[in-house]
């Protein structure tokens, strides 16, 4: 009898311990599964789409895509565009001297362009971060709107270091990017002669500008 016994509670810890293990498999299952999950979502990309109403470099509209790791990835890289029009604002004379002789166009600027968060501030909503912007641009000069023939062209390349804040509320997909610092041209830096003075591009300018974020 107390070997039928102790064949029988043999029997019945192998039994527990089978069904221990089988009840353990849809749990350790489930923990691999929302690591893996974890990890797509660690390794998901993300689209960086900020547009920039007028800002201090002379342009009346940019853009710059970039392109993350993830959408809470310290760096991003990507390209960037900006345009302008006819003006003699604020932002033209930051970048020239002389405009009240004529007008100045940002024809156009194309570049590339990279950001570096530094801290998440205020649980992510908060982040400042360091920019670098190098590219190419074209400037046209006119003397008076009456008179649109006369016209000078000057390209340059140019230099941006900038400092700059993103605040995204919320899930962190829709923000605002608010950046400012020095810009620098080192390239074609010469007096454009119009025929009511001459205008001279700036071999250092002002950078201030903000822009709608949108996260993909």
């Amino acid at each position: 009898m107390r070997v039928e016994s102790k064949r029988s509670m043999r029997w019945v810890k192998a039994a527990v311990a089978v069904g221990v293990s089988l009840l353990s498999v849809p749990a350790l299952a489930q923990d691999v599964g929302r690591s893996s999950t974890g990890q797509e979502q660690q390794r998901r990309g993300a689209f960086l789409l900020e547009l920039q109403p007028p800002a201090l470099d002379g342009s009346l509209y940019g853009v710059r895509a970039e392109v993350a790791a993830s959408k809470d990835a310290r760096l991003a890289f990507g390209l960037m565009g900006r345009a302008g029009g006819w003006n003699r604002s604020l932002g033209a004379k930051a970048r020239f001297t002389g405009v009240q002789g004529g007008d100045v166009k940002l024809n156009f600027g194309v570049g590339v362009d990279g950001r570096y968060t530094l801290a998440f501030l205020a649980d992510g909503t908060v982040r400042p971060f360091l920019g670098m912007a190098v590219g190419y641009e074209e400037f046209i000069a006119r003397a008076t709107v009456t008179s649109p023939d006369t016209k000078e062209y000057t390209t340059t390349a140019f230099l941006e270091p900038t400092l700059g804040v993103m605040w995204r509320p919320g899930t962190g997909r829709v923000g605002l990017s608010a950046r400012a610092g020095p810009g620098f041209t080192f390239t074609d830096v010469r007096t454009l002669q119009v025929s009511t003075g001459n205008l001279g591009l700036r071999t250092v300018y002002p950078i201030a500008s903000l822009g709608l974020l949108v996260v993909l």
